[in-house]
């Protein structure tokens, strides 16, 4: 059912020889980096792009993709440097120079006072500094009673960090970062966004049949890889099996698995009957994709094997489906406003009810911890529903606790958090067609997005693993990039 083929390299490695030589230092430069950087910095690889043989009877299948590797991995270097109390030198000539504040703008932000006209050389550092660490400020969790060396082992308080206090309502600490794909901006509508569930890396994939992926540091954004499918417009791309593969799917009758560890592309072709596969759903912990078909029908395939499983039957058209955190249940909704929970260890339906609040409904998710589950209509309605509610009383009368109606075109999509206490909800046929909300009082923040935010047409929303980005995909093929203050970790 499927067959594997191996990317092409379009770059040579350097041989041992020639890196051993570029690495060999005199004991004099090592003495010198260590007075001055203090300690070696040491990257980490999170993808281990492993180089394969070629082969002549794969030629006519490689043609099928294009592989385009940045770098040879996802290099975490952390750069550590301990300031002490005083520096290791001066120099003289900042301190002797002068710069003038009311030249640029960018300089007229630095004043104290309005009249200022011109500071010295080191003044001008520590501001510069000081505005730094205003827009980006230390995480808490980075800060310590006592910075002194040796000082934590002194101290005889507890090192487990208290739990992180709850989201404040109304307004929302968020700023904006350098765009996700700013080394390479989509040449089409981005269709997926997605953060990858261990690693700092964010994908993107859209309508120029090209899947990409980021490092994700608010700063550089560095272009890791991509892959370019000649007969795949991208409607769908997901991390699968913890983030060791992606699934790329579109409106034809076969899919792509891209293992990013060993960087080989599977192309797996469907039943036949099935011309379409853009309406695909997959989960991190599931061993199971899910495809929407026609009449209500939802295939299972293996993520694994990417063999056929089982199909599950609506009574009508199927119109959005939501895995479970655990990956162990599947909920869905369809056009005739019926929502239905399936265990997919058994491939049974536990239960359905009617919810008479939706017209036509268009989208829907369940929260991580499973407490909450949102959906979304033709009318631009968002309806938030407690499922503790929804178990202590009959299926029947199911009703949201809040209704949401701040968007007035039709809702392409929800999206929760990792910690279930904020909602994101989007629609994509007018610009700037973005809302946050807060869970559990179902408030809509105020304060974001404002006048100047031109997010354009969103087509899709994610949150990082801990939620200390959001990444935004819009209709420019840009993939805004958005750090959220309150969440310390990434």
């Amino acid at each position: 059912m499927s067959e594997q083929i191996q990317t092409k390299r379009l770059f040579t490695r350097e041989t041992e020889e020639e890196l051993d030589t570029k690495r060999a230092k005199t004991s004099g430069e090592v003495d010198l980096e260590k007075l001055v950087f203090g300690e070696d910095v040491i990257g980490s690889t999170v993808f281990d792009d492993k180089e394969e043989e070629e082969s002549s009877e794969d030629e006519q299948d490689d043609s099928l993709f294009y592989v385009d590797t940045e770098r040879d991995g996802i290099e975490e270097s952390e750069e550590s440097s301990a300031e002490s109390e005083e520096a290791a030198w001066e120099d003289d000539d900042i301190q002797n120079s002068r710069v003038a504040l009311k030249a640029t703008a960018r300089n007229r932000k630095l004043r104290v006072e309005e009249d200022e006209d011109e500071v010295s050389g080191d003044v001008y550092e520590q501001r510069l500094r000081q505005q730094f660490e205003k827009i980006n400020p230390v995480p808490k969790w980075a800060l310590t009673e006592n910075d002194q060396s040796g000082g934590i082992l002194q101290s005889s308080s507890s090192l487990i960090s208290k739990q992180q206090a709850l989201l404040p309502p109304n307004v929302i600490d968020i700023v904006r970062q350098r765009n996700a794909n700013q080394e390479a901006v989509s040449q089409a509508v981005i269709q997926s966004v997605q953060f990858h569930p261990t690693a700092s890396v964010l994908l993107t994939a859209g309508m120029d049949k090209t899947l990409r992926l980021f490092e994700v540091d608010g700063k550089e954004n560095h272009k890791v890889q991509s892959i370019y499918f000649k007969d795949l417009p991208i409607t769908t791309a997901q991390f699968i099996r913890q983030g060791q593969e992606v699934v790329v799917s579109g409106r034809r009758g076969w899919f792509y698995s891209v293992d990013v560890e060993k960087s080989k592309v599977t192309r797996v072709n469907s039943n036949p009957k099935l011309k379409s596969l853009e309406g695909m759903k997959a989960s991190v912990e599931s061993d199971r994709l899910a495809f929407m078909g026609n009449s209500g029908q939802i295939h299972l395939v293996s993520a694994r094997t990417k063999q056929f499983v089982h199909t599950l039957q609506m009574n009508g058209p199927v119109r959005d489906v939501s895995f479970t955190a655990d990956g162990n249940y599947l909920w869905s909704i369809g056009l005739d406003n019926e929502v239905y929970q399936w265990d997919l260890r058994q491939n049974q339906c536990l239960t359905r009810w009617h919810d008479p609040t939706v017209f036509r409904p268009t989208c829907l998710q369940v929260s991580r911890d499973s407490s909450y589950y949102a959906s979304g209509d033709d009318a631009g309605v968002i309806n938030i529903y407690d499922t503790r509610s929804i178990e202590a009383q009959p299926f029947v009368n199911v009703k949201p606790f809040k209704s949401i109606s701040n968007l007035t075109t039709a809702i392409q999509g929800v999206k929760f958090n990792h910690s279930s206490e904020l909602l994101a909800v989007y629609s994509r046929k007018k610009k700037d067609q973005l809302k946050l909300v807060h869970l559990p009082t179902a408030s809509v923040f105020t304060n974001w997005p404002g006048s100047v935010s031109h997010l354009g047409h969103v087509q899709c929303v994610d949150f990082s693993p801990n939620s200390g980005f959001m990444a935004i995909g819009n209709d420019s093929g840009k993939a805004l990039l958005y750090r959220l203050q309150h969440y310390s970790a990434y």
